[in-house]
């Protein structure tokens, strides 16, 4: 078999592959055999009709047959030989049988990048240091009490820690966001910042038995991807107005909410787990920032078919959870994260090789564990359970992943800035 390589634009190959008469001859010939043995011809017993009956009856469909078998079996081989780093797969361009004798296609793939070294040098991250204040602190108490409100009707206007009950009725709705048109009994919670700026804005002031009209402008950004960019309008009907009846912070919230014995103990379990949160936050933010700064440092071009992958897992994704979408906004708002997603596996997975991180099987017996401890099964369950999964080559891909970015977090320059104020 011969193989020839032609560079195209970026990390494009042509790969031209020539099959040998002898070896073309010997699958014809077999598959011509195995159609004769099994073709149901009329005149004729199976296996008994003339050779050259058969070559006039199914000719063709045989010639095609073996053209991608040839191709099917060839082209890894072709690959091996040329030790080509493949990264998608091929598009065959021409293929046809030689008058002289032999096979000939033509196929053309993408490679991956070529990357000699991996460079991290001067990397240097900023982050908030973590202090959790009495403020802080109160805040939370102040989101948990609300939590644990209960809730009275009330005659009066609405106010700003209030909750609406209504009906809406949909008047306007041309992106079709709504399903349905009418919506009985909603509970609109003036004090969520979630909640709509309209719906906050316009019943603030309402009470029972007022209608109105609100238009409501969804922003780009509303958590609800269906809703974003959207204009819905509402007439509502009020029905109720409640307020919050707050519990007091005291020994015997503290057991129903934190399962402590006092509330100065459910305060400090606050604390920590504030704590831990700003610590995890400051963990995430050092990665995020050294990927970003690991990918400027290694500038690689990606693999076209790579990235459009990505992007069909990123649709299939959002048509499982919205049905119908823009498939080509999808793609387009999701491209750039792709490319960032793709250089970073590449450069992580060469650092890796280059500075000899390793996962040991010790580290994949660790995250079993934890698996299976979460999930209170044995660790031969969870196994069991991960292997039919398919995810063990996942959880080393993980461990891997984590183990270059703490070696790069070793590795950088990290600067703490005081922090001024601290979110729940």
């Amino acid at each position: 078999m011969k193989v020839e390589i032609r560079e195209l634009d970026g990390l494009k190959r042509e790969v031209s592959v020539h099959i040998p008469t002898e070896e073309v001859e010997s699958e014809l010939t077999k598959r011509f055999a195995d159609v004769r043995a099994n073709a149901k011809i009329d005149g004729f017993r199976p296996g008994k009709a003339p050779m050259n009956r058969i070559k006039s009856m199914f000719g063709d469909e045989v010639r095609t047959d073996v053209a991608e078998e040839l191709i099917r079996t060839s082209y890894p081989e072709a690959i091996r030989q040329e030790s080509l780093k493949v990264a998608s797969f091929p598009k065959v361009l021409d293929a046809d049988y030689i008058k002289e004798g032999g096979f000939r296609y033509t196929a053309v793939v993408e490679i991956y990048p070529e990357i000699d070294k991996v460079v991290y040098d001067s990397l240097e991250v900023t982050v908030q240091e973590v202090e959790v204040s009495d403020a802080d602190v109160d805040e939370f108490v102040e989101g948990l009490r609300k939590r644990f409100a209960e809730f009275r009707v009330v005659e009066r206007k609405a106010g700003d820690e209030d909750v609406v009950v209504a009906d809406l009725k949909k008047l306007l709705d041309p992106s079709l966001v709504l399903p349905g048109d009418s919506f009985e009994n909603q509970e609109i919670d003036l004090s969520n910042p979630t909640t709509v700026q309209e719906f906050r804005e316009q019943l603030k002031g309402a009470k029972a038995s007022d209608e109105l009209d609100i238009e409501v402008n969804y922003p780009e950004d509303y958590s609800d991807s269906t809703f974003a960019g959207a204009t819905v309008k509402y007439h509502c009907l009020v029905k109720e107005v409640k307020e919050r009846i707050l519990p007091e912070f005291d020994d015997a919230f503290a057991k129903r909410a934190g399962e402590v014995e006092t509330a100065l103990e459910l305060r400090l379990q606050i604390r920590e787990q504030l704590t831990l949160r700003l610590v995890d936050s400051q963990d995430r933010s050092k990665r995020s920032q050294l990927i970003s700064q690991l990918s400027q440092q290694n500038e690689l071009p990606i693999p076209e078919g790579l990235l459009d992958d990505y992007l069909t897992n990123v649709v299939e994704d959002f048509k499982k959870r919205q049905g119908d979408v823009d498939e080509a906004e999808i793609r387009s708002a999701y491209r750039d994260m792709g490319i960032r997603t793709i250089q970073w596996n590449l450069l992580h997975t060469q650092l890796a090789a280059q500075e000899n991180i390793e996962v040991l099987p010790s580290d994949i017996e660790e995250r079993i564990k934890k698996f299976a401890d979460n999930y209170k099964m044995s660790i031969e369950k969870a196994k069991e359970a991960l292997s039919s999964q398919g995810t063990i080559a996942d959880i080393q891909s993980s461990i891997l992943e984590e183990k270059v970015l703490d070696f790069l977090v070793d590795k950088a320059k990290v600067i703490t800035q005081e922090k001024e104020t601290t979110k729940a």
